[in-house]
């Protein structure tokens, strides 16, 4: 994780985990809703954590409307297994939801029938497969996944560690993931050696996560988290790189790195999706540095150095992180993004009681083809560090915004319009460390 995701992410420690109605007795007992009963009819789904340290629990429950009334978890949703808060994806018309308990490395898909009822089809277990129980989850498309893990070891001249440093071997694990069946393709690879320039391995730069993979063809491209080690110190320093993956589709093979410097920064996101494939089938990809973030351009296997996206210098020249973005198509996305320049905020103790800070956040609509962002109008004291998913509805972005343990709305902007005001739409609410994650 980047510092400021360790930074966050003890946020709150030692509060009660489900302190407001989130018990599992009541949020995953729901009796089935039978047709005609109206809930069947369910438009959106909304995703809900409670608990934003390392220790959290996720739900999920089926809304007719997101523009008016109030959505509460309080008592309602149902609980997916999670050890850390779930990696939850939707397919397009609503019926299936496919989920990743982190840590664990369960993989499971849901019919959703409507409100609070989900029924479980399917369980399988990615941990012998990649050889990890920590990989990451990605809804590809809506016939395929991937579930992907990465590391690093720094290697020496002696077996015991000692001598002169030899650069690190990394490792990629991948599986893909038949959606309508729920079972792994043929192919899957525990052992994928990702090869780096001699010249690059030699100064010290290696990979250690990969994430939000994207298909093209069929190459698949997934962003990577680059590091750059200091022999001298043993710890690593700033990077002035930025490194994709690039495998075969069909049997995950001939992987190699392309890169770039135009930008720097990482590319596998967090949990807000970090990279999208255009109309002209280019590959627009989130790189995130210190206090700069891009979306840069992928084209025909190479990065595009003729034209990149500065989030910051596109909003006036401020300092901004961001973890990913959406991409709503026409050159057009929504930016959740950390202000890096303003002061910190409070937002909680962590497992001492002592308080712990975040900058805050914001929500830019950003116009790729004219190089624009417009600042949007937001709640104040947001934490989205673990948002993971809005929904486009009929020329319509759907967003839910609230701080954590705080009362907020879900937040509509017409996608055509340049104005900076939302429409607010059905109030949201929260108990104590809690927090809305999505809407699909």
């Amino acid at each position: 994780m980047k510092i400021s995701f360790l930074k966050t992410s003890v946020l709150f420690a030692g509060l009660t985990l489900c302190a407001v109605g989130c018990s599992s007795d009541d949020q995953s007992t729901s009796k089935p809703i039978k047709p005609g009963e109206g809930e069947t009819e369910t438009h959106f789904q909304l995703a809900y954590a409670s608990g934003s340290g390392s220790q959290s629990a996720t739900y999920l429950q089926g809304v007719t409307s997101l523009s008016e009334g109030e959505v509460s978890f309080k008592n309602a949703g149902y609980q997916m297994p999670s050890s850390r808060t779930s990696r939850i994806f939707v397919s397009e018309d609503g019926k299936y939801v496919y989920n990743l308990n982190y840590t664990v490395g369960d993989l499971r898909k849901y019919e959703h029938q409507g409100g609070q009822v989900y029924k479980e089809l399917g369980n399988i277990d990615s941990s012998p497969v990649i050889g990890t129980s920590r990989g990451r989850f990605t809804k590809i498309n809506e016939k395929l996944g991937s579930i992907h893990h990465a590391e690093a070891k720094a290697q020496y001249a002696n077996a015991d560690g000692s001598g002169d440093y030899l650069g690190h071997k990394i490792t990629a694990s991948i599986a893909l993931i038949d959606l309508e069946n729920w079972s792994f393709l043929p192919g899957s690879q525990k052992e994928i050696d990702v090869k780096l320039d001699a010249e690059l391995v030699k100064k010290g730069y290696f990979i250690n996560r990969i994430d939000a993979p994207v298909l093209v063809q069929d190459k698949l491209y997934y962003g990577t988290r680059i590091a750059l080690f200091d022999e001298t110190t043993g710890k690593t320093k700033p990077v002035d790189l930025t490194f994709t993956l690039v495998v075969d589709k069909n049997n995950l093979s001939n992987a190699k790195i392309i890169s770039t410097n135009h930008v720097i920064g990482s590319t596998n996101g967090y949990r807000t999706p970090a990279a999208y494939v255009n109309e002209r089938q280019e590959v627009l990809q989130m790189v995130n540095g210190s206090d700069k973030t891009y979306i840069a351009r992928i084209v025909q296997g190479q990065y595009d150095h003729r034209t990149v996206f500065d989030l910051g210098q596109a909003l006036g020249g401020k300092k901004v992180s961001s973890n990913g973005w959406f991409y709503v198509g026409n050159g057009i996305g929504y930016v959740p993004y950390e202000k890096m320049d303003e002061a910190e905020i409070e937002m909680g103790v962590d497992k001492d009681g002592k308080p712990t800070t975040t900058h805050e956040w914001g929500l830019a609509r950003v116009d790729l083809n004219n190089n624009t962002a417009i600042d949007l109008e937001v709640p104040q004291n947001l934490w989205l560090t673990q948002y993971q998913t809005a929904a486009v509805r009929d020329g319509k972005f759907y967003i839910a915004l609230a701080p954590v343990s705080g009362q907020g709305n879900i937040y509509i902007y017409t996608i055509s319009s340049t104005s900076p005001k939302g429409e607010k739409g059905a109030v949201i609410t929260s108990g104590v460390d809690q927090y809305y994650i999505g809407v699909y």
